[in-house]
């Protein structure tokens, strides 16, 4: 597979950073807070591949957001071989024509989308096609209830636009409200957690909560995690570098990231084809530094 080299050099980057922070801090006294990251949530595999699930395992706290549950989730399935499609069909190009279609039926899905989208409308009903994905990648593995996972592990979700977010863990951290969703299988949690109010609906029936960044709590939130004592290291599209005790981890390319973003929600909307997915795939699994 062709990989552009600013994805490479992405790789590189990140790989020599994560090395440089576990030289000088044990996972068992950092916190993880994977960030979101649009539709390129598979930009977050790059970054937990060069963590390695052994380290993932032992941190002392994981906070995840929007996408980047799926990929945490995604994550543990394929370094476990839990998942159900190969790692190197998902790397083919012509892979992302399955999600495509998950999402899109017919010749005119893609102006209808949009149509909708100009009328104020979400482009999709519900988020079914994120859990087709997910059923299609993961099989019974998303069928495990969120139970099932480690307590160090913190999903974030929104009720309302402006109340506060809720977590998801299972440990005292969770939220009353949310401690019964943790016998749902995880698939229903990643769903929400990745339920962007103008791309899948937001708050309706059977789906009770959505994508804590249309919130305005979510970057109140984001400051509240990281404002701890604890080493911190961060995956976002946003920043670089170190300030005290937190480590930005740019998990984008060069560029300009809220432009790619609002690009991959276009080709998502849109019906158009996109293979950054697989590519990232192909970068985070095959490709050696």
């Amino acid at each position: 597979m062709q990989v552009p080299p600013t994805i490479l050099s992405l790789k590189k980057r990140v790989t020599a950073e994560i090395d440089a922070n576990f030289a000088s801090h044990t996972p068992a006294e950092t916190c993880l807070l994977l960030d979101s990251t649009g539709p390129s949530f598979t930009r977050q595999y790059i970054v937990l591949n060069a963590i390695g699930l052994e380290r993932l395992q032992a941190f002392n706290e994981i906070h995840a957001f929007s996408g980047s549950v799926y990929a945490l989730f995604g994550f543990m399935a394929f370094s476990t071989g839990k998942n159900r499609v190969s790692i190197d069909t998902l790397c083919h190009p012509q892979a992302e024509k399955v999600f495509r279609d998950q999402h899109h039926t017919g010749t005119f899905s893609g102006l209808r989308s949009i149509a909708k989208l100009l009328t104020g409308q979400s482009a999709f009903n519900s988020t079914q096609p994120l859990i087709a994905s997910l059923e299609y990648m993961f099989g019974d593995f998303v069928d495990l209830p969120f139970s099932h996972f480690a307590s160090n592990i913190h999903i974030y979700l929104a009720k309302h636009k402006d109340a506060q977010l809720l977590v998801l863990s299972n440990n005292e951290n969770c939220s009353p409200e949310l401690v019964e969703l943790r016998s749902m299988p995880i698939k229903y949690i990643i769903a929400m957690a990745a339920n962007v109010p103008f791309v899948y609906g937001g708050v309706k029936q059977g789906t009770p909560y959505f994508d804590p960044v249309y919130t305005k709590h979510y970057l109140p939130t984001l400051k509240r995690i990281t404002s701890t004592d604890k080493q911190t290291l961060i995956s976002t599209p946003w920043r670089s570098g170190k300030k005290e005790n937190r480590h930005y981890l740019n998990c984008y390319p060069s560029g300009n990231a809220r432009w790619q973003m609002l690009k991959d929600f276009s080709r998502l909307v849109s019906g158009r084809r996109n293979i950054a997915w697989s590519r990232d795939i192909y970068t985070a699994f095959r490709y050696s530094v």
